[in-house]
């Protein structure tokens, strides 16, 4: 018990902070959806068009709309302030799904269901990174930082393991519509809810962003690049286990053994986001743990068995979290406070999004001509990937986060670092407009 509390002791004092449990609450709920809308696109569609392929289609139109269009939204969210432009992006988002459900039903020609799922994801707000810039502004500067990433983390698996088995039963309890429905509800009270606590707002920094957003930033192109393969591992591992579990007879392990690998990731976030001091830089703790994500994810192709799986799922479980907690922090030192949404959105929407869409085609290919063995690849050849560019960039990573402030040409402004003082709104009396 009392090793309990050492553990979760960081996340009680965190989620004290004036106004913090309600901002992260109404975050979860509004990124909830991001693990059902998807699920919701095929199973509203199959059910009513009575196939795959066009559900597919739609899926990957808003998928990689969200992914591309994402960084913009958070750009305008970094320049005008969440509360401003979040609102507009929810409508839209909303108005698009709402749309897209009723075409569906209608059965209006594909080009405006693409339409419709295209401008829904163009429009969904990154909630993720919404949120974790709100914990920049009110912790940053303070190891409680990295705390509050490894929370989020944490609550990201919580909402992946939610997600799909909720989607799933309101399908087939209620109506084929209805995890779109949910989807809806839930992405717009908790959006409202999250822009309405307007006291935990980073301030809006009303400047006109110079060059064509942080694509050229070579620490937010290293950090994203990592974040697409990893997204791979992501994508390529349920898919390929449910085949392989398949494969051997046993296709209800599935479930097992993708819990397994959520709860070694959870156990994971939750160790290593408490421990708030380390003598590593952020960069070398990256650059360890893709090397130990590497090793414990390569065994997959090699082994056979629930059991064998279900081994190797939670040790990569185990190593998937804190590469992604030290991504983030990674990146809200190494950019400017005026830019960190969208920075912040550029790794999570963009590369995670982007590697999960492409890995679960191409993972999909791959078993249905040579089996699970060679999905595995993939997953494996994911995580390794992963590593190689964590090798490849650990010095330009270092050098940037090392680099002076009034030096940095990439960006033109003061990193927001670890030696800048607490911004907390409730010191400085900051609001945004």
């Amino acid at each position: 018990m009392h090793i309990l509390r050492g553990l979760l002791g960081p996340y009680r004092r965190l989620l004290r902070h004036p106004g913090a449990w309600q901002f992260s609450a109404a975050a979860l709920l509004a990124r909830l959806p991001l693990s059902m809308t998807g699920l919701g696109i095929v199973l509203l569609v199959s059910a009513i068009q009575g196939g795959y392929l066009l559900a597919g289609v739609l899926t990957a139109a808003y998928a990689f709309a969200a992914a591309i269009v994402s960084p913009i939204g958070a750009r305008y969210v970094d320049r005008w302030g969440q509360f401003r432009v979040v609102r507009v992006l929810l409508l839209v988002h909303v108005a698009s799904l709402v749309s897209f459900i009723i075409g569906v039903l209608l059965g209006l020609p594909v080009a405006a269901l693409i339409a419709f799922a295209i401008g829904a994801g163009a429009a969904q707000p990154a909630s993720g990174s919404l949120v974790r810039a709100r914990w920049a502004h009110a912790v940053g500067g303070t190891p409680s930082l990295r705390v509050a990433f490894a929370w989020e983390s944490v609550l990201d698996e919580v909402i992946f393991v939610i997600g799909p088995p909720l989607a799933a039963l309101l399908a087939l309890f209620i109506a084929p519509a209805a995890p779109l429905i949910a989807a809806a509800l839930l992405v717009s009270g908790g959006g409202i809810w999250l822009i309405s606590h307007r006291r935990s707002e980073p301030p809006a920094h009303h400047i006109r962003q110079r060059g064509p957003s942080l694509v050229r930033n070579p620490l937010i192109v290293s950090v994203t690049l990592m974040m697409v393969f990893l997204g791979g591992l992501f994508g390529s591992l349920e898919i390929v286990t449910v085949a392989a579990a398949a494969e051997v007879g046993s296709p209800a392990y599935a479930g097992l053994i993708l819990s397994v690998y959520a709860a070694g990731s959870l156990v994971s976030g939750v160790v290593f986001g408490g421990r708030t001091e380390s003598t590593r830089s952020p960069q070398r703790q990256l650059l360890l743990w893709a090397i130990a994500l590497a090793a414990v994810t390569a065994p997959f192709p090699l082994v056979n068995g629930i059991a064998a799986w279900t081994l190797v799922a939670f040790l990569a479980g185990l190593a998937v979290a804190p590469v992604l907690i030290l991504a983030n922090s990674i990146v809200q030192q190494g950019i400017p406070a005026r830019r960190l949404t969208e920075g912040l959105a550029w790794i999570n929407t963009t590369g995670l999004g982007l590697g999960v869409a492409l890995s679960a085609a191409a993972s999909g290919a791959l078993v249905d001509t040579f089996g699970s063995r060679a999905g595995y690849c993939l997953t494996a050849g994911s995580a390794i990937a992963t590593m190689l560019i964590a090798l490849l960039t650990y010095r330009r990573l270092h050098a940037h986060l090392q680099r002076d402030s009034s030096t940095d040409s990439a960006v033109d402004d003061a990193p927001q670092n670890a030696e800048v003082p607490p911004r907390s709104h409730e010191r400085t009396g900051e609001t945004s407009g």
